[in-house]
């Protein structure tokens, strides 16, 4: 591991293998994120063409007649329920399967959870290809894909995982704003290449850029090491809750069976209230989510008359902003707190300033004026460390071989964010269309509300016990 003392990114010869691999994580995460980027928008365009067609007399509808209130509220709904099954099926999955990535290894779940995202795209694709023989909203069976690997949130959860295993505790954060930061740079690239793309051929061109993409980010994943079999035998002298474990088979179905039990376990393992009070922060990751990419597209599209393309330059803008705050402001900041605080201290007021950022930024993106917009879009994104903190100050609650567990349980409060993130925001959406004015910025008052209560939620965390006889709050 790594000493507490070494720099950044690590000084010591020894310690470079390891962020080596944080690299190649990092890696991984900035081709899920491209392909993600690069998806939202011509996704949205094909669903709101099909959509549109069905409402066209004759001929092919141009964007502009599409922007009436009743095909963007079906738009809005559809794409909100379908981030509300992705949930759905994320909250069977997710805790089975990141059971047994704790006892088979890591890196095979992660790649099954590729090729499961990788088919639920195809399948989407597929259903908007051929709009005469199968309706649109049969989109919502693509989530159902997932059940291989698990999804995103199995995805995600072993990656952090992983970093957190190959790095101590003072370089937790640095680790995961270097991964934050590597998502923000395919969040920046994703868009202008996505709008490139569209703009030269058509969405189509772009949606099937995105799928390969996040296959090839199989490649870089081949390459991280497994370190499950670092943790085994400081687990197994730990005496644990599944101390005897070894005698099971490797199965699926006994990591199933075995889920629910040790879902209960995981979270009454987490006895601090302040922790329980962290872990509820990670319910505005799915809202802040939507309403900064696909819903925030199609947001402004219909409110400022913009065609989608043009939406992704905006998009762009947020993943600039996005990487300068955590290349630059954040690691700069965590350099000049760790000289008078511990880094759990840190971690918890850089916290507290990041979601106070987002919080006014949210607020300022309901004006109706796009410069007003913009402001808030840049306000909002120096709160983009967020995530990456309060993921790394919930680490300091927990044991060292209990880190896959507590992701997982942060991936399964995530996804119950977004059992209402979607829904929640096309309501929102909706009734700001029937009422007019003001009102078309209610999602944005909504979100703004959630960062409210989460500023709220963080002003009553207490840092641990051993962390807080280092430092004063």
């Amino acid at each position: 591991m790594l000493e507490e003392a070494s720099p950044l990114l690590g000084g010591q010869q020894k310690a470079t293998p390891k962020w080596v691999s944080i690299y190649w994580l990092s890696t991984v995460v900035f081709c899920l994120s491209t392909a993600g980027s690069i998806l939202n928008v011509p996704l949205t365009q094909l669903i709101e063409d099909n959509i549109c067609s069905r409402y066209a007399q004759q001929g092919t509808p141009t964007e502009r007649h599409c922007k009436t209130d009743d095909i963007q509220s079906e738009l809005a709904y559809l794409n909100g329920n379908l981030s509300l099954v992705e949930a759905v099926v994320g909250l069977f999955v997710a805790f089975p399967f990141g059971v047994l990535a704790d006892r088979v290894g890591r890196k095979p779940v992660m790649i099954l959870s590729v090729i499961g995202a990788s088919l639920a795209l195809a399948w989407e694709l597929a259903v908007i290809a051929f709009p005469k023989i199968v309706r649109v909203q049969a989109i919502l069976a693509g989530p159902l894909f997932t059940v291989v690997g698990g999804g995103n949130t199995v995805l995600l959860a072993n990656l952090y995982s992983i970093a957190s295993d190959l790095v101590t505790q003072s370089d937790r954060a640095s680790a995961f704003f270097l991964m934050a930061f590597s998502s923000l740079a395919g969040a920046s690239l994703g868009p202008a290449l996505s709008v490139k793309l569209m703009e030269t051929f058509s969405p189509w061109v772009a949606a099937f850029a995105s799928f390969f993409v996040n296959l090839i980010a199989l490649i870089p994943l081949f390459s991280i090491p497994e370190t499950l079999s670092i943790l085994k035998p400081a687990s197994t002298t730990a005496n644990d809750n599944i101390g005897s474990e070894e005698s099971h088979p490797n199965t699926f179905k006994f990591c199933l069976s075995q889920s629910f039990q040790l879902l209960i376990v995981s979270f009454a393992s987490l006895k601090s209230y302040s922790i329980i009070l962290v872990l509820a922060t990670f319910l505005t990751v799915a809202p802040e989510i939507l309403g900064t990419s696909q819903f925030m597209a199609q947001y402004i599209s219909k409110r400022f008359g913009l065609s989608l393309a043009r939406t992704g330059y905006l998009l762009t803008l947020r993943g600039v902003i996005h990487m300068v705050v955590l290349l630059f402001i954040l690691p700069l900041l965590s350099k000049l707190l760790l000289q008078y605080r511990n880094p759990a201290v840190k971690d918890l007021i850089l916290a507290r300033a990041s979601v106070a950022f987002a919080a006014v930024g949210a607020l300022c993106m309901a004006a109706p004026q796009i410069g007003m917009v913009m402001v808030g879009l840049a306000v909002h994104s120096l709160g983009s460390g967020l995530t990456a903190l309060c993921r790394s100050l919930a680490t300091s609650y927990v044991a060292p071989q209990d880190t896959s567990k507590l992701n997982t349980a942060i991936g399964i409060v995530e996804t119950t964010g977004s059992l209402l993130a979607g829904p929640a925001l096309a309501w929102l959406f909706e009734t700001g269309m029937r009422l007019g004015g003001m009102s078309l910025g209610l999602p944005y008052f909504g979100l703004a509300g959630s960062f409210v209560f989460c500023l709220i939620d963080l002003l009553f965390v207490q840092i641990p016990s051993s962390e807080g006889a280092s430092a004063s709050d």
